[in-house]
């Protein structure tokens, strides 16, 4: 299992993805994450992995949606789009997802989180659980 941090706001333009700089807690050798970016490897092949997200995000555009979604090997994975519309900038609202993940025998997966939006947001406060479940 790793659970992952940034301690610092992040500004996303859209397209762009949130890095983590602190290692909460990582056992095991299931999953890998390099201080600083915003990639996990899932190691293991035809393995299960529950992924928990959730953080406050806003857009810096008054009434405009801040969207971010979770991405498997760079393709993003629908069902984990997390929108949020504040009335005004700097506004920011508690989102979260928890979604499975089956890994395939051809190699490691890659998850990351973008701005999948149109507009550049804000994100305090995320915290990125994985754990192989299986």
């Amino acid at each position: 299992m790793i659970i992952l941090t940034n301690n610092a706001s992040q500004e996303l333009a859209p397209g762009q993805s949130l890095t983590f700089n602190t290692e909460i807690l990582h056992t095991g050798c299931a999953e890998c994450h390099r201080t600083g970016s915003g990639a996990v490897t899932l190691r293991m092949q035809q393995a299960i992995y529950e992924i928990f997200f959730k953080a406050n995000i806003g857009s810096t555009t008054a009434a405009t949606p801040a969207q971010f979604t979770i991405f498997l090997n760079g393709s993003p994975m629908g069902e984990t789009t997390m929108v949020s519309t504040t009335v005004a900038v700097g506004d920011l609202n508690n989102v979260a997802c928890d979604t499975g993940v089956r890994t395939c025998c051809c190699g490691p997966e890659i998850i990351t989180l973008a701005n999948n939006g149109e507009t550049t947001i804000v994100v305090e406060n995320p915290l990125l659980k994985i754990k192989r479940v299986a």
